[in-house]
């Protein structure tokens, strides 16, 4: 862009007075912001998204459970449970879905196809209890 012009129009794309190449405008707002916020979006966002609503349900069975008399099979989530009730479950539950998402995105940095494997993994699992509940609750 030899003569400087910068501002442009949707349908302009060249200058009109030299006819070289118009480049965005460059404000204050456009540059890239610095730390947390110039992460890549999520890798794996849609087993995120599974893993995350399976897990809710798992708290949901896991207390239903509960409140009708069952167990926990889980010896730390039944620790967990013993220890701190109902808000102790909901934050192990949540600190464990956060180190599960937290592990497939560093590992996914080097090792994509693990991480990945990770995810989807950490999805069927999560399933198990849930399916169990659910027939522990239709049947038993």
């Amino acid at each position: 862009m030899s003569c400087g012009y910068r501002t442009s129009s949707i349908a302009m794309v060249h200058c009109p007075d030299c006819g070289g190449p118009i480049g965005p405008v460059r404000t204050r707002s456009s540059r890239k912001k610095l730390g947390w916020f110039s992460l890549p979006p999520m890798r794996y966002q849609r087993p995120y998204a599974w893993f995350v609503v399976l897990s809710v349900l798992d708290v949901m069975f896991t207390w239903t459970i509960l409140l009708c008399g069952g167990t926990e099979v889980n010896a730390i989530a039944d620790a967990v449970i013993a220890h701190s009730g109902a808000n102790g479950i909901i934050l192990y539950k949540f600190c464990l879905v956060v180190l599960v998402i937290v592990l497939c995105e560093v590992i996914g940095r080097r090792r994509d196809r693990i991480a990945r494997l990770l995810a989807e993994w950490s999805v069927a699992l999560t399933s198990i209890p849930i399916l169990l509940s659910i027939y522990q609750l239709l049947f038993g």
